[in-house]
């Protein structure tokens, strides 16, 4: 739920202003990123509740009316967006950032949206009764009748910042963040290196480059480019996967999950999440490398629709395996 107020006065509050860029300082992201400031809500104690929810508990979705973001397309919610949750009198909160969006009916909200989105106690009964009091307030003032059939807008997101929040998701379960957190590269390479020794005798020399090139990359990440997905829960970083989308043709890169996490449809889910958003940053193609034998990752890679295009014996991580190129195209 958003409010009915303009977003340009937020945007403009310094408070939120220095908010943003002290994100982007710490994150790696771009100054310049386009970004949106809006409060949960139409009075100072809903907005302080639902940002509370979003920092303390399970509060990981939002619902606005069609209607008024057609009216406002400034506050419209958009695909792969950041946003500053502020209370209502502007001072900023948490970075967000918009995941997932469908337009549905009211009466057509299922109860999987009404759980994500952590209000009063989850059920689907209990979020149609709080929306369809706060529609109802808000329908006057875009002089339409409220009723079960008006279209709504559907939105998941996921906590960026605070950082130790966005670490700990409440009550959420693992969570894949779209976003660097502290920990990240220091984990990627931990993964990688303690997977590929055990399994597949690699050495120093991968994990260091993991490790290198890991590093470089985050240096240097566009959003509106490249890509970043972290599985966390708890504190832990445990899998990841990249889009860098610096060269010609997007690369996927450093996709891996904890062994804790295998095995429970997380890296179905991350992979679709990024190739997700190369669909819509533009990208008309992604390549992968990888070898011979890892069958569970080459299945994974060929449902999500990529396909063997080389195949050579080679040592580009150290060892001496059979190397293979994959490619995706939209």
């Amino acid at each position: 739920m958003t409010d009915t107020a303009s977003p340009d006065s937020k945007l403009r509050d310094p408070r939120v202003a220095a908010f943003w860029a002290e994100y982007c300082r710490r994150a790696g992201v771009p100054a310049a990123t386009p970004y949106q400031a809006w409060p949960f809500g139409d009075s100072p104690g809903l907005a302080h509740e639902l940002a509370e929810l979003v920092l303390r508990g399970p509060k990981r979705a939002t619902a606005g009316l069609v209607e008024y973001n057609a009216r406002h397309p400034e506050e419209a919610p958009v695909a792969d967006g950041y946003s500053v949750v502020t209370e209502f009198d502007g001072t900023p909160r948490c970075v967000i950032r918009t995941v997932w969006l469908q337009r549905r009916a009211l009466r057509d909200v299922d109860a999987a949206f009404a759980w994500d989105e952590g209000e009063g106690d989850r059920t689907l009964a209990d979020w149609m009764d709080g929306h369809r009091r706060y529609f109802s307030r808000v329908c006057p003032s875009l002089g339409i009748a409220f009723s079960d059939s008006l279209p709504v807008q559907l939105e998941r997101f996921e906590l960026l910042y605070p950082f130790e929040a966005a670490l700990h998701p409440a009550d959420c379960g693992p969570r894949i963040v779209p976003g660097w957190l502290p920990g990240a590269i220091g984990e990627i390479a931990a993964m990688h290196g303690r997977f590929y020794a055990r399994e597949h005798g690699f050495g120093i020399y991968f994990e260091a480059k993991v490790a290198t090139e890991c590093a470089e990359f985050c240096s240097r990440l566009d959003p509106a480019r490249d890509g970043l997905w972290l599985l966390v829960d708890r504190g832990r970083i445990l899998g990841s996967v990249v889009i860098d989308g610096a060269a010609n043709a997007a690369h996927l890169r450093w996709f891996v999950i904890a062994d804790e996490l295998r095995g429970r449809g997380f890296g179905k889910r991350m992979l679709d999440a990024a190739i997700g958003f190369c669909r819509r940053a533009g990208h008309r193609s992604v390549y992968l490398t990888t070898f011979a034998g890892l069958d569970a990752a080459r299945a994974l890679y060929e449902q999500g629709g990529f396909r063997l295009l080389q195949e050579a014996d080679g040592e580009t991580w150290g060892a001496r395996v059979r190397e293979q190129r994959f490619e995706w195209r939209a």
